[in-house]
């Protein structure tokens, strides 16, 4: 076994005898397994035990506890941590299954970290992967689920931990005929039986009935992840050479792409650029399906701009003419410029407010004390006093198509909204989204830009209305 496991992480660049070596271990047969096997073949001073409680089950606690005991009793060292993990799905909108995986990398990413730990080591083993590639066929996945897990990578979400999967051309049989032979008394998680998951029906009803068709079905499937993680690769390589001539810039939580190159490349590419996208900006996203991708492909190759679509993990999209802009907060597109959340128009309260996207908000307060000098010395774009006609209700709404406003001091004059924002240098991306306060009746203010001269504040005018738009940013 222990050869086994050696040419598994043939990659990783340093030997398992001179590794600082951390070691997820839940207490089942595979971890158990492992980390027995490497406390022998490397010696409890190279080794760390991490071990996460989910909080999902009342066995959770004494399974903790068992994997403490069983780490100090081979003298290695041991971290716990509690998260409770069904809090986690709710808040972030996930499944059990996503959340526990969220939680559990990032537990063993900082713990490698502060452990000074050369890698990470788990115990997914050669079943584990048979049901992986299942599952990924199942869902409609590419050639990148195709693969599976690799035996060497690096932790979901946490650039620079290696990941190490050494029994992963290892079968179940085999791993729990060596706790076996080494007395080695593991713990058995309920939960493994519970359909209600879907890899547990994989495991428990799919891959039994499929082996009625071909007893090998498991051996395939490994040998199908292989072939593919070998072409992937292949594939990526080239792709490498493509992808920087498509990358315009990028920042902490956003990246943009030439539109015209974007589109010059074949489906191929441009399916692997996307998600690329997706697992640079959200590599905790594990599920990006053919039909997200060809949905983001159609807006991109359609013959407009202004259109935005959502990808895995809340990832924004904005089409532009000339670029693609994705993430939350692109400088000058995403994020650091007011943008409505769709097309509808919402009611703005006076006085009362508005939120609109990524902590944006509009607020309308009625004012008694401003004079016409304070309204006509305002420089602020991002405020501006208006009066409309008694009773009448506002709106907040982006603007139409070929829709003209006055603006103020031109004497009632028009101009065509698009016009203003294009001549203020507002990026075309963003121009759709773009809020206007109007009446039924008219625009009042083109937000951050320009009044209407038919909202113009008077000498006459009893009670303006003071319009603010901000940012909090402690959202």
């Amino acid at each position: 076994m222990w050869r086994a496991v050696v040419q598994a992480v043939r990659p990783f660049p340093i030997p398992f005898t001179s590794a600082k070596l951390l070691l997820g271990v839940s207490g089942g047969a595979d971890s158990l397994a492992l980390l027995h096997l490497l406390w022998q073949q490397v010696g409890a001073e190279r080794l760390v035990v991490a071990h996460l409680n989910h909080q999902l089950r009342s066995e959770a606690a004494a399974e903790a506890a068992f994997v403490a005991k069983t780490a100090a009793s081979w003298h290695i060292p041991c971290k716990l941590e509690t998260v409770a993990v069904a809090e986690l799905a709710e808040k972030n909108h996930l499944s059990l299954e996503a959340a526990g995986r969220l939680a559990r990398y990032r537990f063993l990413a900082e713990t490698a970290v502060a452990v000074g730990a050369d890698a990470v080591v788990v115990g997914h083993h050669a079943d584990d992967q048979a049901e992986t590639v299942l599952l990924h066929l199942l869902r409609g996945s590419g050639s990148g689920g195709l693969r599976g897990m690799q035996a060497v990578s690096v932790v979901p979400g946490s650039e620079g931990v290696v990941l190490l999967r050494p029994f992963l051309t290892t079968d179940r049989a085999e791993i729990e005929a060596y706790c076996t032979r080494h007395s080695l008394p593991f713990r058995q998680d309920a939960s493994n039986e519970d359909v209600q998951f879907t890899r547990n029906r994989v495991r428990h009803e799919l891959l039994p009935q499929l082996q009625t068709y071909n007893p090998q079905i498991r051996t395939h499937l490994q040998q199908l992840a292989a072939i593919t993680a070998d072409e992937y690769e292949a594939l990526q390589a080239a792709f490498d050479q493509i992808w920087p001539n498509l990358l315009q810039a990028q920042g902490a939580d956003w990246l943009s792409l030439d539109r015209a190159k974007f589109i010059a490349q074949g489906a191929a590419w441009q399916r692997l650029a996307l998600r690329r996208v997706v697992q640079q900006l959200r590599p905790l996203a594990s599920e990006i399906s053919f039909a997200t991708i060809e949905l983001a492909r159609a807006l991109i190759l359609a013959n407009k701009s202004g259109t935005q679509a959502l990808l895995p993990g809340g990832l924004r999209m904005q089409v532009a003419a000339n670029e693609l802009v994705f993430g939350s907060a692109a400088p000058g597109q995403l994020g650091t410029v007011p943008q409505l959340m769709d097309k509808k128009s919402v009611p703005l309260p006076i006085p009362g407010k508005i939120e609109l996207g990524d902590g944006w908000c509009i607020q309308a307060e009625w004012l008694d004390d401003v004079s016409l000098a304070d309204v006509c010395q305002n420089d602020d774009p991002w405020r501006a006093f208006v009066a409309v006609a008694e009773g009448a209700a506002l709106w907040i709404r982006p603007f139409h198509p070929d829709e003209r406003f006055q603006p103020l001091g031109m004497g009632g004059r028009s101009q065509k909204i698009a016009a203003l924002l294009s001549n203020r240098k507002v990026a075309r991306g963003v121009r759709p989204l773009w809020p206007v306060v109007a009446t039924a009746e008219h625009p009042v203010w083109i937000v951050g830009s320009q009044v209407d001269e038919r909202a113009r504040v008077q000498e006459k005018t009893l009670r303006p209305i003071q319009l603010t738009c901000y940012r909090d940013e402690g959202l």
